[in-house]
């Protein structure tokens, strides 16, 4: 490493951290399978993407078979990902959290054991001990499920009342609340929230890219309410095991904007999935930071945080953090997703935006050792684009060093408003 990135990487390694995207689970679950672990995600897709098949990836997974046989299966198809963010992750994982020399045949049943023998406080001495995260926001589902409240805060999803089915709809009235109109689904969405605000919620999540277009038009309270009628006209009338009945898309509109309304009341903060969907599938355009450009106009009281560095749409997420005070960038997945991409987004955003308005890292993964090899590969490019900008004479080392601080931890901990909080 040249000296100049050694330097700031000495230092920036120390630093602490505010964690501004995961998926753990509320509770510290030793699954003891490493393989079945390490591919809930990610690395999954990309050999899925390298030519895995569904169905040998579900034997890789299998538990029921030996480690060593499920390996070979997925042996040659890992060896074409081992270089990309996500192998690089999980082999930088082992090596820091474990002591073994990656994951191939030599180490595969080393590692299996060593995972199976991880300590009990493994998910808080990962994250405290190793990555030094003081905070991180999880977004997870069980908002209501007791969780460690001091290494975690909560971002909630109202995706359940917007894209909302006869489902929805039981779940509401199990709770003795009868719907009988809109207004009805209104109250119960506002009910939810304050639930939710109560349970440590400092965020909203819109993740709805995977299913729909991130557009959202302003639509009539008149004509959402009589659209909804009729599709709980529809929900009534269906059988119990009936297809999903999904609200309209302008109900759905209506809602968001009913939604962001409350955020706006409340000071809270709107995460946003923007580009790349994860798995191997998806309609990449739905997910455009571009689409969101009437909610910033109509909502300039919400801060939007923009995730994933909108890859493969970087210079638009630049450009609308440029333009929108309201609008803030997010790196969360984006060092594994491609560790050069989010460089070069780095090295424009810090060019573009003032950089109080970037976050600099979110591991967004579903376990916590993923997180340990993501941080790696973030405090690396961090350090690199920080030292390629001393060189350039954009600024000394020192505001290399106060940037990288903000990266990290002032600027999510400021958006979060978590002051007084870790």
């Amino acid at each position: 490493m040249p000296a100049l990135r050694q330097i700031i990487y000495e230092q920036v390694e120390q630093m602490p951290v505010i964690d501004t995207h995961e998926h753990l689970p509320n509770h510290d679950q030793h699954c003891p399978d490493v393989l079945a672990d390490y591919l809930v995600h990610y690395m999954s897709s990309d050999l899925r993407s390298a030519g895995l098949s569904e169905e040998d990836l579900a034997r890789v997974r299998c538990s029921e078979l030996p480690v060593e046989e499920r390996w070979e299966i997925a042996a040659p198809l890992w060896e074409f990902c081992r270089c990309t963010g996500y192998g690089r992750a999980l082999d930088l994982a082992v090596r820091g959290i474990y002591g073994i020399d990656g994951i191939r045949r030599e180490t595969i049943s080393q590692l299996a054991e060593a995972y199976k023998r991880r300590r009990t406080d493994h998910r808080r001495f990962v994250l405290r001990e190793l990555c030094r995260v003081e905070l991180a926001i999880l977004d997870s589902w069980a908002i209501d499920e007791p969780y460690d409240q001091e290494l975690f805060r909560y971002a909630w999803q109202p995706e359940p009342f917007i894209m909302g089915d006869q489902g929805m709809l039981r779940s509401i009235e199990e709770r003795g609340m009868r719907v009988k109109s809109l207004d009805d689904w209104l109250e119960a969405f506002t009910s939810a929230l304050e639930d939710a605000l109560r349970h440590g919620m400092v965020a909203l999540k819109n993740a709805m890219a995977y299913s729909r277009t991130l557009h959202y038009e302003k639509v009539g309270y008149a004509a959402a309410r009589s659209l909804f009628d009729r599709t709980l006209a529809s929900w009534r009338a269906a059988e119990p095991e009936a297809e999903p009945i999904i609200l309209p898309k302008p109900v759905q509109d209506f809602l968001m904007h009913f939604i962001l309304q409350e955020a706006a009341d409340r000071g809270l903060v709107m995460q946003v999935h923007t580009g790349l969907l994860e798995g191997n599938g998806g309609i990449l355009e739905n997910s455009r930071p571009g689409l969101l450009n009437n909610l910033f106009l109509e909502y300039p009281a919400v801060k939007f945080d923009l995730f994933h560095m909108g890859y493969p749409y970087c210079g638009e997420s630049a450009a609308l953090a440029k333009m929108f005070p309201n609008v803030c960038l997010d790196l969360c997945w984006a060092h594994i997703v491609s560790p050069a991409a989010a460089r070069a987004a780095l090295a424009d955003f810090l060019d573009a935006v003032p950089y109080n308005k970037i976050m600099g890292f979110g591991g967004d993964y579903a376990f916590v050792d993923g997180i340990y090899g993501h941080l790696l590969l973030a405090r690396e490019n961090i350090s690199r684009v920080l030292a390629d900008k001393v060189e350039q004479g954009v600024c000394s080392i020192d505001r290399a060093l106060e940037i990288a601080w903000h990266l990290l931890y002032s600027n999510p901990k400021a958006l979060f408003r978590l002051d007084g909080q870790a």
